[in-house]
């Protein structure tokens, strides 16, 4: 843990130093991830300070208030403040994509980190490192046996394009700080995200494959993903792009099954058509019909060893 050093008071030409805790900025604090890592930050004697839509009191630290859509932003939050951690963003499979859904949850990412950029422009912060969420689904929702890279170009459709979108609004902290953005596979979860979503049907008996069960799944342990993040703000990964997800590629069926197995059930009923979830979600449904491989070369080059890179062992974990 590294410390900052701040003059208390210069009494009879002695200076008197006291050590200042590293700041920590998360916005989406209170959500699956940004919840892990703030406990996290705190036991490794970081500061950390949120900001939300409504102040909250959820892990008893102090939080400030913003609104994208009014332009607003408590600029206090920023004082002091040495890294930014941006999770903000509304649910990507929360709703179905009405025009209107969909402009949320573009701008709910990228108008937030403008707003950002713009006020520690204006009012000259120093700041050290600046790390967005992304996800895989720049790539697409396409299903091929093309390994994906952090090269690959984003994919033109609209998920592609919103992240794409979302990672070039990041560019803007390049002279500011050190940048990394993060493309997130599915996080793994025992009571938040997709997991018990599908577990719950599993439950029940009603759990099958969707539509033709071969799209892939990039998937990473919650666990993984919060190391990721902590170690980006201590100096242990460069910046830039990465891919964060296990390197072993499962499609939806090898998942469902696997899910299965970790809560001692059975899979009985066919798996679910592909137009059923088109008539219920509409064009949401193509990131649940279709998925990429994604590869996690660049980010173990780096230096970083994932703790579950093996479906089995993180459901094992999870479950038990």
């Amino acid at each position: 843990m590294i410390f900052n050093w701040t003059i208390l008071h210069k009494l009879n030409n002695i200076i008197i130093f006291v050590e200042m805790k590293e700041r920590v900025l998360i916005t989406g604090g209170s959500g699956l991830i940004g919840s892990k890592l703030t406990k996290k930050l705190l036991n490794s004697d970081f500061e950390v300070v949120h900001l939300t839509r409504a102040k909250n009191s959820k892990h008893d630290i102090k939080t400030y208030e913003w609104d994208w859509g009014k332009n607003y932003l408590d600029e206090r939050c920023l004082e002091n403040t040495k890294h930014i951690i941006h999770l903000a963003g509304a649910g990507i499979a929360e709703k179905p994509w009405t025009t209107r859904r969909k402009e949320i949850i573009v701008k709910s990412r990228v108008l937030t980190t403008r707003l950002l950029h713009k006020a520690i422009e204006e009012n000259n912060h120093d700041i050290t490192s600046f790390v967005t969420a992304s996800g895989i689904g720049f790539y697409g929702a396409i299903t091929n046996e093309i390994v994906h890279t952090e090269n690959y170009p984003p994919y033109k459709d609209f998920i592609g394009n919103c992240c794409e979108q979302w990672e070039r609004s990041a560019d803007l902290f390049e002279k500011n700080a050190k940048v990394l953005k993060l493309r997130l596979g599915i996080v793994l979860d025992e009571n938040e995200g997709a997991l018990p979503k599908i577990s719950s049907m599993i439950k029940k008996g009603l759990g099958s494959p969707i539509g033709r069960g071969n799209q892939y799944m990039p998937w990473v342990h919650v666990d993984d993903v919060v190391s990721v993040f902590f170690n980006a703000i201590n100096q242990k990964i460069p910046a830039g792009t990465y891919n964060v997800v296990s390197s072993q590629h499962v499609n939806n069926k090898e998942l469902t099954h696997a899910i299965a197995k970790a809560l001692n059930k059975k899979i009985r009923l066919p798996n679910v058509p592909s137009f059923v979830l088109k008539f219920i979600y509409g064009e949401l449904a193509d990131i649940l019909l279709e998925g990429v491989k994604v590869s996690n070369e660049k980010i173990m080059s780096a230096g970083f060893q994932f703790k579950y890179d093996n479906l089995e062992e993180a459901l094992n974990e999870i479950y038990n």
